[in-house]
């Protein structure tokens, strides 16, 4: 549950973010509200959703640590947990390998999001190639009416 909220304030952020020309070229077009989602919206907000994609991941492994050290669930949150009710000498080696662990785990789940992939489908749905994209298509159909009247 408290991995949604990143995701769905960046989705609320980037749909209200979405440009005024784009909003102007939909409304001249008269397209339709599925239409409108679909060539507007989800790409003028896909890098935001993304973003908050982003933040609920590390979120959610923050949360997954602290539920395992608190249920007592087999994991590395469980495994610190343990060693620090242990208290011999050893047990702050083991303890900061696995703090280290969980920081390189994290961070290689970052990566991931970050990866060409997820940066390749934000450029592509970015509002700059969308709005390309709307002009080529005004243009276009401005010429049609042009040659057929």
């Amino acid at each position: 549950l408290c991995c949604l909220w990143p995701t769905v304030v960046n989705t609320i952020v980037g749909v209200a973010s979405i440009n005024r020309d784009l909003i102007d070229v939909s409304r001249v077009l008269r397209l339709s509200s599925p239409v409108y989602i679909k060539t507007i919206v989800i790409p003028s907000a896909t890098p935001l959703i993304f973003t908050g994609l982003r933040l609920s991941l590390a979120t959610g492994w923050m949360v997954l640590i602290a539920a395992e050290m608190l249920a007592q669930n087999p994991g590395l949150g469980k495994f610190i947990w343990d060693e620090f009710q242990n208290g011999s000498s050893s047990s702050l080696g083991r303890i900061m390998v696995a703090v280290i662990t969980i920081g390189i785990i994290g961070f290689i789940l970052d990566q991931l999001m970050e990866s060409p992939i997820c940066i390749r489908t934000c450029r592509d749905l970015s509002p700059s190639s969308v709005q390309r994209k709307k002009l080529k298509m005004i243009h276009s159909s401005v010429h049609q009416e042009k040659l057929a009247g």
